[in-house]
């Protein structure tokens, strides 16, 4: 395609017909609504020099549009959001080019497509105007869009995390109060209190469309005098604010609560297409007994529920009450130039220099040019990274881990952590992270005596296994050899004979060495700092440290090991679930079922799978005989009592694996009746024959006191696959839409193997809500910076190929 670049320096340049065609199509966020530019344009809400307007189009066809606003860092920036998180050193009147304007909380670039060159065909211009205006930088702000946040790291742009904004999907909740009632605990006593007393109190609320009379006069006063108080009183100039709002139209409504006629608090918002922005508040908390801060708020939620919106979006800030308002943090980003008064070569040689000096172990920086040999290898799951990290630190020691963690700490960068990468989620890569790949950290060694091993992070399950075998001795790995230990590990480990061996792999853990955000490498164990130890034994992909050394109990290696192969009709399945209720395996059989699609589709066929780990093949035998006689149940043999040992249950495993492409999602439940119901309609139509579901039998359950406390009888995990990458979407839409179902009737879920690409923000439901807060209250403890990713983010980082925001 031929594109040509186009600047203007006005609005009313451009066709309005033509523009607003592009902007349904582009299916940009409402802040590129013409209404919305024009209102930028001619009432700016901070001061400006220069406006300018990057279009792109193809043989005439406007496919691009990109708002530039010439404007000082002390404009642009009064509440230092960007400048403290891109660690800008500039002086607070040196000017830069940035779009959109600050008030935007969704900036894009909208688009017909996604060509990267077409990306890259503007930042081009960006950095030509920037240079001719003698700008400092050229940056994009709250950025959520991940492939603009993918195309600009590409380009060679600096991304930093630059500030959440707080959302609420309403369509889980049926009305008003039923939201209400699922409120956190003090954000529920706190709205119904407040209601209470506005109720009593006399006062009002009005949800306004235009015409408004004087009342946007009186509300944007308020924002002023609210954010004056604040100290930032030209961050909403009164006047300005006013006629920007009467500019906008009707995509403006207005949330106000009276007291005694006088408007006492307000939302200005903007309403688009099920959406409802709440965009700039002013409160008078001294003209009235109730919280006027919540009161708007209940107004904007019982107006969403009455218009049949679904999405809130709540601004950015004040986190501590939106979250007991119930909207939750989704982050945005800024998109940053290089110094464009420094070659940009030369910032990244020295930065890329000055940590590889120090390893033992080889760095590459995104520019790097040999960036995507380790970045497009680093996941498992076939589908193909989507989320580029600033640079991948390939550790060699344990040195190396400490050197890196204080790079990043310098440069305000967050530190991710790779094992093997036998993740499905590839929830270690991050935008904008030092990405810390422990891979090559493969030290093993055994104490057969003692019957303990210290194992570091890069070992996989397969090469433990074998090195402890030698030695007359087992653990219970990762049911893949692949698999490495680290990951598999401090997610709880659900291991090959785990419920004997330790309940859960991860409880035979007798210590760790750990490396903390501060760099000090620690020594954990249930005696020597046991918060940590607690942590570590459990928190998975939470974790806010790098384990470097396990230190792990063994097991003499079972004298027998057998395996028995079942099919059974699928008719039959909830009556074998029950029976396994009943007769509740004893610790050293493995009971696990598959359920998976015919090939012609139709009935979903099931298989029943018995390891029995013995001291004699006589008491394996004896052991399923008479585990299989109280099933009563019609059974059809294809293996019994079949030797068996690690290497032949790894590769039993591994030939469940049967494409290239995969996804994952589990939960743990008590409920059979529903989960067989669920299993059959979605399999039945399941868009891949090769997908299959695995219900392992857990039973009752006692953990020592760990981060981990997923419980529940039955262990289901579905692991959807395929092979070409034009069904990826249709695949996770399939295994997101079954998983939605079977949340509600499940106790908890397994966080390795717990779908983090679409729940995320969901993370808490693979741990009790006493572990969880306690999780969460150490992270903040020993990590209050924020050094490591939290991976409650993860959806914010635009994990579907080819998604805008």
């Amino acid at each position: 395609m031929t594109i040509t670049l186009d600047i203007i320096n006005t609005v009313k340049d451009l066709d309005p017909a033509e523009y607003r065609a592009f902007f349904l199509q582009s299916k940009a966020p409402m802040f590129y609504d013409l209404r919305f530019l024009i209102a930028a344009e001619q009432s700016p809400l901070l001061n400006v020099s220069k406006i300018f307007y990057v279009l792109a189009r193809e043989e005439r066809r406007l496919v691009a549009l990109v708002p530039i606003y010439l404007q000082d860092f002390k404009s642009v920036d009064p509440l230092g959001l960007l400048v403290s998180s891109a660690k800008l050193s500039i002086i607070p009147e040196e000017r830069g080019l940035f779009s959109h304007i600050m008030h935007c909380t969704d900036t894009t670039i909208p688009m017909l497509g996604d060509a990267p060159s077409l990306y890259a065909l503007i930042f081009d211009a960006l950095t030509s105007i920037a240079l001719a205006e003698k700008a400092r930088y050229f940056c994009f702000l709250n950025v959520q869009d991940g492939v603009l946040l993918r195309e600009a790291q590409r380009y060679g742009l600096n991304i930093n995390y630059m500030v959440d904004k707080y959302t609420l999907e309403l369509d889980a909740f049926a009305d008003f109060d039923s939201f209400v009632q699922a409120l956190p605990k003090d954000g529920r006593h706190e709205m119904v209190r407040q209601l209470r007393i506005f109720k009593r109190g006399g006062a009002r609320v009005r949800i306004l469309a235009p015409p408004f009379d004087n009342e946007i006069e009186k509300l944007a006063r308020l924002c002023y005098l609210t954010t004056k108080r604040l100290g930032t009183p030209h961050y909403w100039p009164e006047a300005q604010l006013a006629v920007f709002c009467r500019l906008c139209g009707d995509l403006v409504r207005l949330s106000v609560v009276e007291q005694n006629g006088q408007i006492v608090s307000g939302i200005i918002c903007f309403e688009e297409d099920g959406t409802l922005h709440a965009w700039s508040a002013g409160m008078d908390y001294e003209q009235s007994e109730f919280s006027p801060y919540t009161l708007a708020f209940a107004a904007l939620y019982r107006y969403a529920f009455e218009s049949g919106i679904n999405l809130i979006e709540g601004g950015r800030l004040n986190a501590r009450i939106k979250t007991r308002l119930g909207l939750k943090p989704k982050r945005l980003y800024s998109i940053v130039s290089q110094d464009l008064g420094i070659p940009a070569a030369t910032q990244t040689s020295v930065s890329r220099l000055k940590l590889a000096s120090q390893l033992d172990g080889e760095v590459r920086l995104a520019s790097h040019p040999a960036f995507d040999e380790w970045y497009l290898t680093s996941t498992w799951n076939g589908r193909g990274p989507t989320r580029r990290p600033a640079g991948i630190v390939r550790a060699a020691t344990e040195a190396d881990v400490i050197r890196a963690i204080a790079f990043a700490k310098e440069r305000g960068m967050e530190v991710s952590v790779r094992g093997n990468g036998h993740n499905y989620a590839g929830c270690f890569l991050r935008f904008d992270s030092l990405m810390l790949d422990v891979s090559g950290l493969k030290g093993l060694d055994i104490d057969s005596r003692r019957k303990r091993a210290i194992v570091e992070p890069g070992v996989s399950s397969g090469q433990l296994s074998h090195a402890l075998a030698a030695k007359g001795l087992a653990f219970p790995t990762g049911h893949v050899k692949e698999v490495g230990i680290s990951g598999f590990l401090l997610g709880g480990g659900l291991g090959i004979n785990c419920s004997q061996w330790g309940g859960m792999s991860v409880f035979n853990v007798q210590a760790l060495d750990i490396v903390t955000a501060d760099g000090r490498l620690r020594h954990v164990s249930e005696t020597q700092e046991p918060d940590l130890f607690w942590a570590a034994r459990g928190a998975g992909p939470c974790s806010f440290f790098v384990v470097t050394r396990f230190y792990l109990s063994c097991y003499s290696l079972p004298r027998a090991i057998t395996n028995s192969l079942y099919t059974l009709p699928f008719t039959h399945l909830h009556d074998l679930l029950a029976g396994l209720d009943v007769a509740s395996p004893p610790a050293n059989l493995q009971v696990t079922l598959s359920v998976s699609p015919t090939t012609t589709g139709g009935i979903p066929a099931v298989q029943l799978n018995i390891l029995a780990f013995a001291a004699s093949p006589q008491e394996a035998q004896a052991l399923r005989e008479s585990f299989e006689a109280s099933l009563e149940l019609p059974l059809t043999a294809l293996a019994i009592d079949q030797p068996s040992n690690f290497e032949a249950i790894y590769e039993q495993f591994n030939g469940m694996v049967l494409s290239k492409r995969f996804c994952a999602d589990n939960i743990l439940t008590d409920n059979t009746q529903e989960l067989v119901s669920i299993l059959s309609r979605y399999l039945s139509g399941a868009p891949s024959r090769s997908t299959l579901t695995a219900i392992l039998w857990r039973g009752v359950t006692t953990y020592p006191q760990a981060a981990f406390s997923a419980q529940g009888k039955f262990f289901v995990s579905t692991y959807a696959q395929w092979n070409d990458a034009k069904d990826d979407n249709i695949n996770r839409y399939w295994l997101k839409q079954m998983y939605d179902e079977l949340q509600e009737i499940a106790r908890s879920s397994y966080i390795n193997e717990y779908d983090l690409e679409t729940r995320a923000a969901e993370t808490s439901r693979c741990f009790a809500a006493e572990n969880w807060e306690r999780l969460q209250r150490l992270r903040l403890e020993y990590d209050p910076d924020g050094v490591f990713v939290d991976v409650q983010q993860l959806g914010e980082h635009g994990d579907l190929p080819g998604a805008k925001n």
